[in-house]
């Protein structure tokens, strides 16, 4: 299709547009649905529609299932302190150990898993504890939740452990717990005071494990990590060591994922239904997997399009999403995909956003500069304004962005809002067809 003359309106003022339009000229082809109409056709670029972009928090995220543990802490002067510690149900499925066996030493083996999230390069520290209270979802939903806690022994930690992460060159970190803990596991077994899954629940509920405040990064690990117990048997020559698995139980096994917000702009975030406008919050929207925090996009006067003399249709639609420059950095880096929802008043999230094919869309990025510090995303909203147009009740639906893996890591995004510079705001980019006047 050829169009020689394309204009730009701004809704706002959409009855001085219907005053002032010049006219494009004629197209005797246009595709509409899957037929090519033959018909007198103007062909206007919209980009200045009303966005707001804000920013709100869930009251809590699904994090059932974990594929991935999730364990660190680290300080941002935007996000306030983000922290993640995992809650482990262990999974033991034998019961028996030669009756010559000498107990040696037990580790928790954590397995990386390749992702990180801020500075590994100072000294890291965890903490493991025994969990007193048995760990199962709740009982209304039979979900894990990221606010969700259970009971455990905070007097008497079973592992303090200093480190240093190398998430990409090694394998594993190896934390050693208190070897009373241990032995007392390793007799329980050997001596048949347990003999099944259940009495081994009962007696050893699970494993808590926290980061200090002090950290500096996020680490990932397997859910194929595991617990360790080496052990002896004598021999006549010499003793054959050997090593005791006991593996964690995936259902039951979740990452409790927060962050402290005090002085931070989203100190006031304490229900889902409050949303900062970007205006108030530095001409920004703000996003950060595990805690809920994600930018709203609200398009509220869509409908007046309607108003432009002639039957018209949406050819293309386009949102444009910038990072704030300088917020991307080495250690706070952003991904190169959103995910994009859409939800409704009630903070109900009805489904993906999908592009016309019934795919499920995503924000991918449409422009780069490593020079300028600049990353511009491009979600395709076609679908989501003609939904809003064919609903009644169209102001309740909104759309709900999110970082990728939203939950089981802890990036961040910031994005500009509508008000910052026209080059980086928040717009919509919008190709609209009058083909019967």
């Amino acid at each position: 299709m050829s169009i020689k003359q394309v204009i730009a309106v701004p809704l706002v003022f959409l009855t001085i547009l219907l005053l002032c339009l010049v006219s494009c000229e004629e197209d005797s082809t246009l595709p509409v649905g899957e037929n090519w109409i033959d018909v007198n056709t103007k062909v206007y670029f919209i980009d200045t529609l009303t966005v707001k972009a804000t920013t709100f928090k869930f009251d809590s995220i699904i994090v059932s299932d974990a594929s991935r543990l999730l364990i660190g802490a680290y300080t941002d002067p935007v996000f306030g302190i983000s922290k993640s510690k995992s809650y482990i149900q262990l999974s033991n499925s034998v019961f028996s150990l030669d009756d010559d066996a000498v107990f040696d030493s037990i580790t928790l083996v954590l397995k990386y898993d390749d992702y990180f999230y801020n500075d590994t390069i100072p000294t890291q520290k965890f903490n493991v504890y025994r969990v007193t209270q048995k760990i199962e979802p709740n009982d209304d939903d039979d979900l894990f939740y990221n606010t969700t806690d259970f009971t455990y022994d905070d007097m008497a930690p079973l592992a303090s452990e200093s480190f240093l992460a190398y998430p990409k060159k090694e394998d594993s970190v190896l934390i050693h717990l208190d070897n009373t803990f241990g032995k007392t596991l390793f007799d329980d077994i050997k001596d048949n005071e347990i003999n099944d899954s259940e009495e081994f629940l009962y007696r050893y509920k699970g494993l808590l494990i926290e980061a200090d405040t002090d950290n500096t990064a996020i680490l990932g690990f397997s859910s194929e990590s595991l617990l360790r117990i080496y052990y002896t048997i004598p021999g006549e020559i010499e003793d054959v060591s050997y090593e005791f698995d006991i593996a964690f139980n995936t259902n039951n096994t979740f990452n409790n994922i927060s962050s402290d917000y005090l002085g931070t702009h989203f100190e006031s975030l304490n229900d889902q239904d409050i949303n900062l406008p970007s205006s108030s919050t530095d001409d920004a929207s703000y996003i950060q997997a595990g805690t809920g925090i994600s930018t709203r996009i609200e398009i509220p006067y869509i409908e007046r399009i309607n108003e432009i003399q002639g039957t018209g249709t949406i050819l293309d639609a386009n949102l444009k999403v910038s990072i704030k420059q300088n917020s991307s950095t080495d250690n706070l880096f952003t991904k190169d995909s959103l995910n994009i929802y859409i939800y409704n008043k009630n903070g109900e999230v009805l489904s993906n956003l999908v592009d016309e094919a019934g795919d499920t869309a995503l924000g991918l990025i449409d422009y780069e500069s490593s020079e300028y510090n600049i990353i511009v995303y491009s979600i395709p909203l076609k679908y989501f304004l003609d939904l809003k147009l064919e609903t009644i009740n169209d102001d309740n639906l909104f759309l709900a962005i999110y970082s990728q893996n939203y939950n089981e890591s802890l990036d961040r995004y910031i994005l500009n809002g509508e008000n910052a510079s026209d080059d980086l705001k928040a717009k919509l980019e919008l190709t609209y067809a009058i083909y019967d006047n």
